[in-house]
């Protein structure tokens, strides 16, 4: 009932704006006759003229989304349905009305946005998403078919954010493309544009240090594991959140297979022999630790049987690896640089 609402509300509302819209630009020709503008009117009269346009990078086009967002002006009533682009978009000054409940990243507390439920939670509703009245929202594409075709259909934008891989691209390269296509089409003023600067140094600042670790990590093999339980373990391959971060620091993954994770083969782990083995799981680094040290004393014949295992070469990961939550991916892997530097070092 709500939706069908909306759906009157806003024929209503177009038809209004179009006819403001006309008096508008007749009292603007006037106005701009008679008098200057100042620096600013000006600015915000250029990003009038040249639109809104969001763009997908190119991992995402080769995924099927090539229809960029078009609009006339900045949204102004942004709706994030996904943790990855909200930080970027704080970063850069740009105001969000909502965005997703999360254990992964904590807000800031100045973020002035209404926290909804996540698209996983059996609390979520759409309807609540339509109430805000979005002008603008940014969702996953696993959500395309049902929460974005319900929102399309109202005529509201949606943008579909990557939250993994895509067509064999590393995450990391993804979301770095990602981040950049959300720079371009939202740095537009003095401000914007000096945060995105800074976004983008972080990434070469990150990228730069991983460099430098390959030459010591060189020919050393990793297994990457998510685990749940003592026995629920899946295998990461190189284009993971994680996988992608020690391929850069020159380590050799394990699993070469496409798929981004798959269940671990208990007979078939015996013969990789990884010189570091990391988990991984949905808890902090203490519940991971204390997982994992249940995982072992429960078959210490099978895990021990693994010499990384026996030898203690292994790390424990929290969970903001598992989804990081866009830029923070950065921290992540300057977090992870530290981790494997001091493991090395004992």
């Amino acid at each position: 009932m709500k939706i069908k609402q909306y759906t009157a509300l806003a024929a209503a509302l177009i038809v209004t704006i179009s006819a403001f819209t006309a008096c508008s630009s007749t009292s603007s020709s006037v106005s701009d006759s008679t008098s200057s503008s100042s620096t600013q009117s000006v600015s915000d009269s250029q990003e009038q003229s040249d639109g809104f346009v969001l763009k997908y990078p190119e991992d995402m086009q080769k995924a099927g989304f090539t229809q960029e967002i078009k609009m006339d002006n900045m949204p102004k009533r942004i709706v994030c349905m996904s943790t990855y682009p909200v930080m970027a978009l704080y970063e850069m000054g740009v105001e969000m009305v909502a965005v997703p409940t999360t254990k992964v990243v904590d807000y800031p507390n100045d973020l002035k946005a209404e926290l909804l439920p996540s698209l996983m939670s059996d609390e979520f509703d759409i309807e609540s998403v339509v109430a805000l009245e979005p002008d603008l929202v940014m969702m996953p594409p696993s959500n395309k078919d049902t929460h974005g075709a319900t929102l399309e259909s109202l005529g509201i934008p949606v943008y579909y954010v990557a939250i993994s891989s895509q067509a064999g691209v590393p995450l990391y390269q993804v979301i770095k493309n990602q981040t950049t296509a959300l720079i371009d089409a939202f740095a537009k003023d003095e401000a914007s544009r000096a945060a995105s600067k800074e976004i983008i140094k972080r990434f070469d600042e990150a990228e730069t240090r991983l460099e430098g670790m390959k030459s010591s990590n060189q020919g050393k093999k990793v297994m990457i594991l998510t685990t749940s339980d003592p026995v629920s373990h899946f295998l990461q391959n190189k284009n993971g959140t994680i996988g992608s971060m020690f391929e850069m620091m020159g380590f050799e993954n394990v699993y070469s297979g496409e798929a981004g994770s798959v269940p671990l083969d208990m007979e078939t782990a015996l013969e990789y022999q990884p010189d570091l083995v990391v988990f991984t799981g949905g808890l902090d680094q203490k519940g991971m630790e204390e997982l994992i040290e249940k995982t072992i004393s429960q078959n210490p014949d099978y895990w021990n049987a693994i010499d990384a295992i026996k030898n203690k070469e292994y790390i424990c990961l929290p969970s903001n690896y598992v989804s990081t939550a866009g830029i923070n991916i950065i921290n992540n892997m300057n977090n992870l640089a530290d981790t494997i530097e001091a493991h090395y070092a004992q």
